[in-house]
Order: C-alpha cells, then sequence, then structure tokens
C-alpha cells in the first residue's frame, strides 16, 4: 500500500497537534515540520477540520488542535478522508477468471492493512519511539490488529531490549 503525500501529511498534522504543549500547533510550524508551504498545510488542515478531526483557535496564540482525543482517531478514519481508495477491497473475480486468484490474494493484503489501520490511532503515532504500542513492529500487537500469528516463535527486538526473546503465538 502506497500513502499519497495528502495522506501522509493529514497524519502528520494530526500527529504534530497530539504532540504540542497545550494541544495546539501552529500552521506554519506544523508545515515547517513536514516539509511544506504554509498554504498547503492549511488546505489539508481545512479538510481535517470539515471533518470534525482539528478544530482551529484563530489570534496570536491559537492553531491547530485535535478536536477529539488522539486516541479516538484510527488512521482508518484519516486514510477514508484523505485517500478513500485506499479503504475498498475489490470483490475477487471481478476482472475475469484469470485474475480472480490475484484478486482474491490482494484483497486478503488489503482486508490485513484495514484491519491494521483502524487498530492504530493518532496517539499511537504521536508517542516516543521507545514508548507504546508501535515501539516493537514485530510484537503481537501488530499480528492480532490482522488476525494472524506470527511465524517465527520469538524474536530480539534491537529497540526494546525487554522483548528479547519474547514467546509469541
Amino acid at each position: 500500500m502506497r500513502l499519497t503525500r495528502e495522506a501522509e501529511i493529514a497524519i502528520g498534522l494530526l500527529v504534530a497537534c497530539a504532540r504540542a504543549p497545550g494541544g495546539l500547533v501552529q500552521t506554519q510550524t506544523a508545515a515547517t515540520a513536514l516539509g511544506i508551504s504554509r498554504n498547503h498545510a492549511a488546505k489539508i488542515a481545512h479538510r481535517l477540520m470539515v471533518a470534525g478531526l482539528v478544530a482551529t483557535t484563530r489570534g496570536r496564540s491559537g492553531g491547530l488542535g485535535l478536536a477529539q482525543p488522539a486516541d479516538t482517531i484510527p488512521l482508518s478514519d484519516v486514510l477514508r478522508l484523505m485517500q478513500p481508495d485506499a479503504l475498498e477491497i475489490v470483490p475477487a473475480g471481478t476482472r475475469g477468471p484469470h485474475f480472480a486468484r490475484l484478486d482474491a490474494i490482494v484483497g486478503a493484503a488489503r482486508s490485513g492493512f484495514i484491519a491494521l489501520m483502524r487498530g492504530v490511532t493518532i496517539a499511537d503515532l504521536a508517542m516516543e519511539a521507545a514508548a507504546g504500542r508501535l515501539a516493537c513492529l514485530d510484537c503481537r500487537f501488530l499480528h492480532t490488529a490482522h488476525g494472524t500469528t506470527p511465524s517465527i516463535p520469538h524474536h530480539r527486538c534491537p529497540e526494546r531490549p525487554s522483548h528479547a526473546s519474547v514467546p509469541h503465538g
């Protein structure tokens, strides 16, 4: 799956809001951090505001802030807004019998992607790298998000020494 730049920017803006001291981030500050123009950031922020994901405060000490708690905003909601085709599943066999198996495989992969995006929130992304559910990408969280079990019974995680030799399964 490949996210559009607009979807990445929207997620980046939401994460910036979640991390901001006092809950507000200025559009220019977020735009600079994301490597985009203030106008581009403002256009995407407007879409997020219309969707009820961010609120804006005008004035000198104003900015963008989350309109709801970060742990209630799954990435699937952001993708549904910014890149709706990423969450579409094409039924197997609609392109003819030659593509039926391929369509089934792609559909299963996309279903796993969608389930994972439903299970990850802006709060997860806003945490420091060494904290939270996403600190170790081989951990049970990612496997249970899409209903699979890991194929490797033990792993060593360089990011989190406490996870070394943790049995999974």
